[in-house]
């Protein structure tokens, strides 16, 4: 088992006798206390590291943690600490599965941030130990596939899921082909993948996104991740692989808000922020503001972990 450091979070109060913003609503973990939505950091980049990206992603949770802090909401949130993973790539990612799947146990939303895209792995890892015979979509708001037939790394976790879990379906928004070679491609289409390209969204005013809902409410879970390099490089300098071709903040906003929205998603994750490349922390701003919206909208709907 991996060490968890708990995260302090501070801010402005402008009334001392109201909680009304997250550094004063957040609590410590509780087990087995259904509803709410818990933090849970995953500090790691070993998986960029040995996918020759460019490291520092293991200081995302705590940037980006900082920034939600003063984020007004007064509704039921728990933090869960942060995961300080280690060059063990596989045992940590064995390690957030499991603290995912305790989480689910205790009928809440768990918001996993990351750490480098690896982080997905190990939130897979806890949905389908938790659901263990459903039918599951995961969809995931990325320029890469990130389906690469290799030893694991940030760049192969959706082949590690879908080599194993017939039961699985993978969609994937933001695509760029300039990123993702024919290898890929046919890697993708052999596993059924469903895509599309960052060019077919907007040309389609991204009613092809809409169309993917509509099919996503038919499953019986769904879970999601955002990594952060699918963001135009002038919102999100902060990333291993920066886009110059990315969503804009307003896109994301709006797609990540629309699939939180979904009576069946059980759990989120946001992945890729790297303070170390940021710029006047515009990433972890924008990975905070997103999550955010995640919180809102599940704040309102409730946890499905049934």
């Amino acid at each position: 088992m991996k060490e968890i450091k708990f995260h302090e979070y501070t801010g402005r109060t402008d009334d001392p006798n109201v909680k009304e913003r997250i550094h004063q609503v957040i609590e410590p973990w509780k087990k087995y206390v259904p509803g709410g939505i818990s933090l849970i950091g995953f500090c790691s980049d070993e998986g960029v590291k040995r996918n020759k990206g460019r490291t520092g992603q293991h200081l995302g949770p705590v940037h980006v943690k900082n920034k939600l802090a003063p984020l007004a909401y007064t509704g039921k949130l728990y933090e869960y600490g942060n995961i300080l993973a280690d060059e063990d790539l596989e045992g940590s990612q064995i390690c957030l599965g499991e603290h995912v799947t305790r989480v689910l146990e205790s009928k809440q939303f768990p918001i996993i941030i990351g750490g480098g895209h690896e982080t997905l792995y190990g939130h897979y890892l806890g949905v389908r130990q938790y659901f263990k015979d459903t039918k599951i979509a995961v969809v995931n708001f990325d320029a890469h596939f990130d389906i690469r037939k290799e030893s694991p790394s940030s760049g192969t976790m959706f082949y590690q899921i879908l080599k194993d879990d017939k039961n699985i379906d993978y969609y994937v928004y933001g695509i760029e082909p300039a990123s993702n070679t024919k290898t890929l491609f046919d890697t993708a289409n052999s596993f059924g993948v469903t895509y599309v390209t960052m060019d077919d969204l907007r040309k389609s005013n991204f009613e092809q996104f809409n169309e993917g809902l509509s099919k996503l409410a038919d499953y019986d879970v769904v879970f999601g991740t955002l990594c952060m390099d699918a963001v135009q490089q002038a919102v999100a300098p902060g990333t291993s692989a920066p886009s110059p071709n990315g969503f804009s903040s307003q896109e994301v906003h709006h797609m990540v808000e629309a699939m939180a929205q979904l009576d069946n998603l059980v759990s989120f994750d946001v992945s890729e922020v790297n303070p170390e490349l940021d710029v006047d922390e515009r990433t972890s701003r924008l990975a905070a503001s997103i999550i955010y919206r995640v919180i809102q909208e599940r704040g309102a709907h409730g946890t499905r972990s049934d």
